[in-house]
């Protein structure tokens, strides 16, 4: 795929949505940006117990391809801001993409500046 792809993350990207952008960024497929993801790494079970209480146990946790560990560090954006640009916003109510920089996510993109981890 040679089309630049770009996500948007904030405090409100979590879990999942880690996984996805933190995958995305190391195979050199997305340029990151927005602000720093939530930081939810951990896969918990609950069990309940015969007495009424609870265990809590984790049984995994996220990490990227790169190796980075999600939980309580989140996702670091590529391109940092504190709110999703005006210009993004008409994106998801157009088709109009005149106003991203598509050469400047390529070239994060490229190498020298991205390498996918072995």
């Amino acid at each position: 795929p040679s089309d630049p792809v770009v996500v948007w993350i904030d405090g409100g990207s979590a879990s999942a949505t880690e996984v996805l952008a933190g995958a995305l960024h190391d195979n050199c497929r997305a340029v990151v940006m927005g602000s720093k993801s939530f930081g939810k790494g951990l896969i918990q079970a609950v069990y309940g117990l015969k007495n009424g209480s609870g265990l809590v146990l984790t049984v995994a946790k996220y990490v990227t391809p790169s190796g980075t560990d999600i939980q309580g560090s989140g996702i670091q954006p590529d391109i940092t801001g504190n709110a999703v640009p005006a210009n993004i916003l008409s994106l998801i109510m157009s088709t109009d993409t005149s106003k991203v920089d598509f050469n400047d996510v390529k070239e994060r993109l490229s190498e020298p500046m991205c390498k996918v981890p072995q």
